[in-house]
């Protein structure tokens, strides 16, 4: 399990790097995981602009 400095550097540099951008494409390795289907959360999310990056805790 990361530690809580290295996870907030993560999240600055992914900040840094993805908001302000759209989702153009989603892939799965197994669609089967993916619920409710990988066509249903494409639709959603394909197109949906990065507003920020969060972490969150240990669920």
């Amino acid at each position: 399990m990361p530690e809580l400095p290295e996870v907030e550097t993560i999240r600055r540099d992914l900040e840094r790097l993805i908001v302000g951008k759209s989702i153009l494409d989603i892939e799965a390795d197994s669609a089967k995981q993916v619920k409710p289907s990988l066509a249903v959360v494409k639709k959603a999310i394909v197109g949906v602009t990065i507003k920020k990056v969060e972490r969150r805790a240990k669920l």
